[in-house]
């Protein structure tokens, strides 16, 4: 068992990575090229270095030297103020919507390279200021003052478009949208996991070995380079079976995976692998798990289509999203083209589509706990969409769903609109129940 307080560590440095991965990277060089301006100006203004002079000359045109001093404090506190208001402000209104729809909305705000960029421009603004100012001798900062007073008018511009991007990224539509594209990026960088992995087991060697998990959080990431490596050296009878996909939640004590070989030695060997490769977190993350981002917009739509939010029109634009990625990943499934390379002896669960098929289930139950007869004729049609491009085992999991559904719509309020998404369904699945018979 590893030690809690290597366990503490890994997570820290993870944590560390992250922030800077989905946040910090971007103000830190917009900050770093600051402090860059700010040493060229400070040079400009104290030094005649060849070139500089130049700058220094045409500065002194614009800004006096005997208000140059002043104007960088104006700029500098002034710039502060301004902005520890403005973002205050915005900070309200990013809870307010989080708390309507959901806390991915403080993600989103944080991760959006704009909002980044903006904040790193702020800062490193105000700091350019002050340092040309403490670094202020005998001579005016002619130059410093110079670029600061061009760059607040910047500034202010930045600050509407501040304002505007985060009201408008604010709107239940775009939050939907770019958890929707977070999603599908997510699940194109699962490509490689999927196409070198297998979904049943193969092996029937008699030694087994099991990883349960030592901690309590959620399968963050699988390096699948490790596994590959581990998979090297053993026998073709090896075979690693992974019991918890991306995005999984796991607690003390579960099995993670499993080895199976008929050597002990080569089992004990696999699993150390198998530990490193398989990275648990305290929280999900979107960039890395689509069943992340699944989750999200089911929780959007069921929050808002129930009765505690009332909003039927974001509870369907969370369903259409929920369509678009079923549809994708039905269609994925039924042109899965061969791979480039052979499939490892791994075996992966990869549960994103059923995933996406629950939260459409779901959606039925919160129109008949709402009585929102609109958003049950949404899900209907989206059913009969999905059952004209499934195949196999899909099809039969949504025939199964749709099996279940009439002791939940009969005791919707009478509809018109209804009754027609019900006969048009009915009609689906008997047409293609006759195609199949045909065949």
């Amino acid at each position: 068992m590893r030690d809690p307080s290597d366990v503490r560590g890994h997570h820290g440095w993870r944590m560390l990575r992250r922030a800077v991965r989905e946040f910090a990277m971007v103000p830190i060089l917009v900050v770093a090229a600051f402090l860059a301006l700010a040493v060229v100006a400070i040079l400009a203004d104290q030094t005649q270095v060849p070139g500089l002079d130049v700058l220094q000359r045409a500065a002194s045109r614009v800004i006096g030297k005997k208000t140059s001093s002043a104007a960088l404090s104006a700029i500098a506190t002034g710039l502060l103020t301004v902005t520890s208001i403005t973002f205050s402000v915005l900070l309200l209104a990013v809870q307010q919507t989080a708390s309507n729809l959901s806390p991915v909305v403080f993600d989103q705000f944080v991760r959006r390279r704009i909002n980044q960029v903006l904040l790193g421009f702020f800062v490193g603004l105000s700091l350019f200021a002050y340092l040309v100012m403490a670094a202020q001798t005998s001579s005016p900062p002619v130059v410093g003052a110079a670029i600061a007073t061009v760059l607040t008018v910047v500034a202010m511009l930045l600050l509407l478009l501040l304002v505007y991007t985060t009201i408008d990224q604010m709107r239940p539509a775009n939050v939907l949208r770019q958890i929707h594209r977070q999603t599908l990026m997510a699940r194109g960088r699962q490509a490689r996991l999927r196409d070198r992995t297998i979904r049943e087991p193969r092996s029937r060697a008699g030694v087994t070995g099991s990883y349960h998990s030592s901690v309590t959080g959620y399968v963050s990431d699988v390096g699948l380079a490790h596994l590959a490596a581990a998979l090297e050296g053993a026998a073709p009878r090896t075979e690693i079976r992974l019991h918890v996909p991306l995005g999984g939640n796991v607690a003390y004590g579960d099995l993670v995976a499993t080895v199976h070989d008929d050597d002990r030695d080569v089992v004990e060997s696999v699993l150390a692998q198998v530990r490193r490769a398989v990275v648990i977190d305290r929280r999900r993350d979107i960039d890395r798990d689509a069943s992340t981002g699944v989750a999200e917009i089911c929780n959007i739509a069921w929050t808002s289509g129930s009765t505690s939010k009332q909003s039927p029109q974001v509870a369907r634009e969370g369903l259409d999203a929920l369509r678009d990625l079923a549809a994708r990943w039905i269609d994925e499934g039924n042109h899965r083209s061969d791979p480039a390379e052979p499939p490892l002896a791994i075996v992966y669960p990869d549960h994103d589509l059923d995933v996406v098929l629950d939260g459409i289930y779901a959606l039925v139950v919160v129109a008949h706990e709402s009585h929102q007869h609109l958003t049950a004729r949404r899900v209907l049609d989206v059913y009969r969409v999905l059952l004209g491009l499934a195949r196999g085992d899909v099809r039969e999991r949504l025939l199964h769903d749709v099996s279940q559904l009439p002791g939940l719509l009969d005791q919707m309020p009478p509809s018109w609109l209804l009754d027609d998404a019900r006969r048009s369904l009915d009609e689906t699945i008997d047409a293609s129940a006759d195609l199949d018979r045909g065949r």
